[in-house]
This record gives structure tokens, C-alpha cells and sequence, in this order.
């Protein structure tokens, strides 16, 4: 191989994010084990917890596509930790609401998840961390998403077969 044409993973922000992320998560599943949840799904269960959203409300305030969102959602449906309903205003869209279950494992799982919080700040640094948090939010609310959803229409022949 021509170590010319590497490119040392440091220098993609793709693949040293999903380092990070693929690192913080598993040390979140571990301290969040006894709970039998991963921590998607506790993100998922905490996200409802002030109140009921949309599939697709849930999609996009989680930066998840609705495939993924489902595939996660199956097991706390399973676990009755969630009920997912057609709305009243429009029954095409899904409502997904936390059940008494649902609220109590969420309860129940806040003392780890906490101290899974205060462990990641020990070992990187609270002040750090609290920079991470605002560097990853900035980075969802550039919008490359859908700058690549654009990029991707416009790059269309348009006088061709889609």
C-alpha cells in the first residue's frame, strides 16, 4: 500500500468521531449493564421522559433516521417501557410515550448514568467535557446534513433517469 494514499485517521473528523463515539458508548453500556439498557435506548427513554413525542420528532431531535429509531424502539416496546400510538391530530404519525415501567427504569437508571457522568468528567476533565458537549451540539446545528441532502438533489442529472 502507498502510504501516500492513507489518510491517518486523525485527520478525518468522520472516523475520529466515530472513535470517540464507539469508545464513550461502550464504557456507557458498561456502567449502565445492570439495567440490561444500552444507552441508546436510555437516551431514548430519557428523551420522553418530560413528554410523549412523534416518531419523527424523536428522529430528528436524536439526529436518527426512523429505521434506526425503530430498530431501538422494538425491545422497549417488547419491555412495555414504551407504547407507541397513532395521533389524535393525524393518524398517519406515531406518538411514542413512556409507560409507569418506562418512567421508573428511567428513574432507576439515573443514579449510573449519573455517575457514569461524573466518572467521564473525572478522567477527561469537567471543563473539557463541558467543551466537548458544546463542540458536538455546534456540529449538529451546522446543518452538513442537509447541505449533503442538497448537494446530493443538485447533483442529479436531471434530464436522466433517476
Amino acid at each position: 500500500m502507498n502510504d501516500d494514499l492513507s489518510i491517518p485517521d486523525t485527520l478525518c473528523y468522520c472516523s475520529s468521531l466515530r472513535q470517540a463515539s464507539r469508545h464513550v458508548t461502550s464504557f456507557y453500556d458498561q456502567m449502565l449493564a445492570s439495567s440490561g439498557l444500552r444507552v441508546t435506548q436510555f437516551a431514548i427513554l430519557a428523551r420522553l421522559r418530560p413528554r410523549a413525542a412523534t416518531v419523527t420528532g424523536l428522529a430528528h431531535g436524536m439526529v436518527m433516521d426512523r429505521t434506526t429509531l425503530a430498530r431501538n424502539l422494538q425491545p422497549l416496546v417488547r419491555e412495555e417501557l414504551v407504547r407507541i400510538r397513532p395521533s389524535e391530530q393525524d393518524r398517519r404519525e406515531r406518538i411514542i410515550e413512556l409507560t409507569d415501567s418506562g418512567r421508573a427504569k428511567v428513574e432507576a437508571i439515573l443514579p449510573a448514568w449519573r455517575r457514569a457522568q461524573q466518572l467521564f468528567d473525572q478522567q477527561f476533565g469537567a471543563e473539557r467535557g463541558a467543551a466537548l458537549l458544546a463542540t458536538m451540539r455546534a456540529v449538529v446545528d451546522t446543518g452538513l446534513h442537509q447541505r449533503e441532502n442538497k448537494d446530493a438533489d443538485e447533483g442529479k442529472d436531471k434530464t436522466g433517469p433517476a
